[in-house]
């Protein structure tokens, strides 16, 4: 919108004390991301984030998933809840149009549902699929690996998609997965970062009731020898690990973080606002490579009083 050239500053002037309402008002009622109302799909974990479909030794052909969704509990100090297993569902689609069209399968015959286990895991063997008699059609009969293999032996980003619903809330999540055919890279197959230690610190967790806590102190640790180096064209990198953090009620005073194998640690307080009546809260931590590698720790019982 256009501006009107001919409004006069005085009246401009005076439209200043209500933009600054207005903005303390939005920051009054804004809900941080960090903060879990509802059903949310925190993480989408693939063990390992990274397939090598080559003879090579070491190479991964499988991997296994596992969406971390999770909502408040239904009383206070119970347990998160998750979607129960009949609505849940997984997909797999080898070749994606991409995020403008919302990660849409380009050859449908080659979308196929990924069945989960008792655990709520589902393992994928993208060859497996591919080769399946209805994607074969559409394929033209490809026949897998070498240098003949998509991507002309390169790298392809399948992908796998989970929807889950809740309280008539429905949450989508995809993760791509780089599957190389043929000859992969010289650097190593990228791994999920680990999580070390993870620990919520209250004065309340020790001291008998009645007590209250105005911040509990929220640390993490990334095992040292988690970081992995690796190449960007010409550069040698090094991981840096970014820490989210997620909550059931309070306020984060940092809601993200950084480790390096340098200072593998990080630290956040999760402070005793806008709690709405909650004694405790539930955190969570993630942990993310940037390059697919993802980990979770928790939940954390957070307590602010008793």
């Amino acid at each position: 919108m256009r501006s009107n050239p001919r409004l006069p500053l005085a009246s401009l002037a005076s439209l200043a004390p209500l933009a600054v309402l207005l903005a303390a008002g939005c920051a009054d009622t804004f809900v941080p991301a960090s903060v879990v109302e509802d059903l949310r799909v925190l993480a989408m974990v693939a063990d390992p984030p990274e397939l090598r479909l080559s003879p090579a030794a070491g190479s991964n052909t499988v991997t296994v998933l596992q969406a971390i969704s999770v909502a408040p509990p239904a009383a206070a100090g119970g347990p998160a809840r998750r979607p129960a297993p009949a609505d849940v569902a997984w997909s797999f689609c080898p070749y994606s149009i991409g995020a403008t069209s919302g990660y849409a399968c380009a050859i449908p015959a080659c979308e196929s549902t990924l069945l989960p286990a008792a655990d709520g895991r589902v393992t994928l063997d993208p060859l497996l699929e591919v080769m399946k008699p209805a994607c074969q059609a559409a394929l033209g009969g490809f026949t897998g690996g070498g240098a003949g293999g998509p991507g002309g032996g390169g790298a392809v980003d399948m992908l796998v998609r989970y929807v889950a619903t809740l309280d008539g809330l429905r949450r989508e999540a995809v993760q791509r997965i780089p599957v190389w055919f043929g000859a992969p890279p010289a650097q190593p197959a990228n791994l999920n970062p680990v999580i070390s230690s993870a620990a919520a610190t209250s004065d309340c967790s020790a001291q008998p009731a009645p007590c209250s806590a105005a911040s509990v102190a929220i640390d993490v640790t990334i095992d040292a020898g988690s970081f992995q180096p690796y190449r960007a064209g010409q550069l040698s990198l090094e991981e840096t690990i970014v820490i989210s953090f997620f909550t059931t009620a309070g306020r984060f005073k940092y809601q993200s973080g950084q480790a390096t194998v340098a200072a593998p640690s990080t630290s956040t307080a999760l402070e005793a606002k806008e709690l709405a009546g909650a004694t405790e809260a539930l955190v969570w931590v993630v942990a993310r490579d940037l390059r697919g590698g993802e980990a979770v720790a928790g939940p954390l019982t957070v307590v602010f009083s008793r």
